[in-house]
C-alpha cells in the first residue's frame, strides 16, 4: 500500500508540475491579396498565324484558317478583335479579312484557363480583280484584346 501511495504521490506531483509549466501563444492573421488578372496568348502548340490559301482547283471553298488562343483570368472577361492592321501595299486585301472568335468554348469569359478558336476568313472569288499575291505574303496583323468585365 505504501508503494501504491508513493507512486500516486509522484504522479500527482508530475501532473501539478505540468500544469504549472509556463506557456504562451500568439495568433498571427494571414492576409491574401490577388489583384484582377487577365492574360491572352497564343495557345501552346499553335503556329500563331493565319495562313489563308486560295486553291484555284476549289474556288468555292471558303478560304480560312484558325488560331487557338489561351485566355487566363481570375475574373470575368471579354475578348475582341481590336483591329486588323494592314501591311503597306496590301490594304485592299487586309480590309477583306474577317475575324471571328469562338465565344461558345467551354468556360469562355469566366475565371479560369480556356483555349478557344479564332478564325480568319477572306472572300477571294469575288475579289479576283485585286490580282495575285505571292505565297506566304504578310498582308495584315490582327490585334486581339482581353478585358475585364
Amino acid at each position: 500500500m505504501k508503494k501504491v501511495l508513493g507512486i500516486l504521490f509522484v504522479m500527482v506531483i508530475m501532473a501539478v508540475s505540468a500544469l504549472a509549466a509556463p506557456s504562451d501563444l500568439e495568433i498571427v492573421p494571414v492576409f491574401l491579396r490577388i489583384p484582377e488578372f487577365v492574360k491572352l496568348s497564343v495557345a501552346p502548340g499553335d503556329d500563331g498565324k493565319f495562313e489563308l490559301f486560295f486553291d484555284p482547283a476549289y474556288p468555292d471553298v471558303t478560304v480560312q484558317d484558325t488560331v487557338k488562343l489561351l485566355a487566363e483570368a481570375n475574373i470575368n472577361y471579354t475578348v475582341e478583335v481590336s483591329s486588323v492592321n494592314p501591311v503597306s501595299g496590301y490594304e485592299s486585301w487586309a480590309n477583306l479579312v474577317n475575324i471571328s472568335i469562338d465565344t461558345l468554348a467551354t468556360g469562355f469569359g469566366t475565371p479560369g484557363v480556356v483555349t478557344f478558336n479564332t478564325t480568319a476568313t477572306i472572300n477571294v472569288i469575288d475579289t479576283l480583280y485585286l490580282g495575285p499575291i505571292p505565297s506566304a505574303t504578310h498582308i495584315a496583323d490582327v490585334v486581339f484584346t482581353i478585358s475585364a468585365m
